[in-house]
């Protein structure tokens, strides 16, 4: 929209103006560069690369008129994009893996053990974790600090005979908040105060503190500026290859296309398209997506 409609740019970081002049002397990545202070120029991943041996399998899930006949298996190493338009299904599947909805119909397998899950917490006992979509309503305490919203997973982990080691539980926290280069003031403001990206950061860093076997994230980067989603995906792209299954639901096709390894497409609660990165594109997907006619 600023390339499209503006005549001139003017470009702030941390609270202070980095530069000005007119669009034409700009480019897309020299935009994000001044955003976030450094160039976030990724190398592509390699096409399924770190593949591992399959930890979730789902066969023919049914939950209500949402989900309808739902198999698939993820793999360890393995970044899975989920597509189709609203109402597709797919959040309802990705309830479904994290235990949050009940199944009709359908068995689950994990690391090789069928598996029932009753409820999140059985999910992330088995190593599940699932960053939802809307985080205001459903991610985050709006009114506690970061440092409270990033402790949240830490503190039954780390507690012993009902106390908490709060040594480790800081260091625990700072180490997080660093790695995934979360932009707050002190770790004692409250989070409803940070940038939308910021506040996705805290929530995946809460998840990556369970040390999860399998991170679903639904529309991780959606109301997030440019720099923070180029964090996210740079981020993504490593948890998977230190060997965690990623299943990420996306309603962006060139974040999909960009981040995954292979793209599932989602109709009316069924899977209608299954495509490698080398055989999808926008077309293929928006096709499946859509259905004929």
């Amino acid at each position: 929209e600023i390339f499209a409609l503006a005549d001139r740019i003017a470009v702030m970081r941390d609270g202070e103006l980095v530069s000005v002049g007119a669009t034409n002397e700009f480019t897309a990545q020299r935009l994000v560069q001044l955003m976030v202070g450094r160039s976030l120029q990724a190398p592509e991943p390699t096409l399924v690369a770190q593949r591992g041996e399959p930890l979730i399998r789902a066969v023919n899930l049914h939950a209500g008129k949402e989900v309808r006949g739902v198999s698939l298996t993820l793999h360890r190493g393995e970044i899975v994009g989920m597509a189709g338009l609203v109402g597709a299904g797919r959040t309802n599947v990705a309830r479904l893996l994290f235990g949050a909805d009940r199944l009709d119909q359908g068995e689950l397998w994990f690391e090789g053990q069928p598996v029932r899950l009753r409820s999140p917490r059985d999910a992330i006992k088995l190593g599940i974790g699932f960053v939802t979509e809307d985080r205001k309503m459903q991610g985050l305490f709006l009114k506690q600090s970061v440092y409270n919203n990033a402790a949240t997973g830490l503190i039954e982990r780390l507690s012993r005979l009902g106390f908490i080691e709060f040594r480790t539980l800081n260091k625990h926290i700072a180490e997080l908040i660093s790695q995934l280069r979360v932009r707050t003031p002190s770790l004692q403001q409250q989070i409803r105060n940070l940038s939308g990206g910021n506040q996705q950061k805290v929530i995946i860093a809460r998840w990556l503190a369970l040390k999860p076997k399998l991170l679903i994230l639904d529309e991780p980067t959606r109301g997030v500026d440019v720099g923070a989603k180029a964090e996210i995906h740079a981020l993504i792209r490593e948890l998977a290859s230190q060997g965690m299954a990623i299943l990420m639901i996306s309603s962006e096709l060139p974040e999909i296309l960009a981040v995954s390894d292979r793209i599932i497409v989602m109709r009316e609660g069924r899977i209608t398209a299954e495509f490698s990165r080398r055989e999808a594109s926008q077309d293929r997907i928006m096709q499946a997506a859509v259905g004929p006619g």
